[in-house]
């Protein structure tokens, strides 16, 4: 899946209305792990977007890898961007038993 960095602004944008708080990166997190192709991508458009933000704000960069393997976020395939611990693209929350990454 692609997308563009004015579409990662929208969707943080909308994510934010939907939960009723203003946009910010409270809660951004970016999951990946070693070996993902599509992970620069994701994160320069991402990069970009930000940076529109009067304060750019922040995110936190999870190694998949790293995280217990009880931890549900594993069973998201990378990368993925989640905003108050939901994926922006719609995914639904991964159930156990979790899927071996590939």
């Amino acid at each position: 899946m692609s997308i563009t960095r004015a579409g990662l602004l929208v969707m943080i944008g909308g994510l934010a209305a939907c939960a009723g708080r203003p946009p910010s990166t409270e809660g951004l997190v970016l999951l990946t792990r070693d070996g993902c192709v599509n992970t620069e991508t994701l994160r320069a458009n991402l990069d970009e977007a930000l940076a529109s933000f009067p304060q750019p704000p922040t995110y936190e960069v999870i190694d998949l890898d790293a995280v217990a393997a009880s931890d549900v976020r594993r069973g998201y395939p990378t990368p993925t961007l989640l905003y108050a611990s939901r994926d922006v693209f719609g995914m639904p929350a991964p159930q156990p038993p979790l899927p071996e990454p590939t």
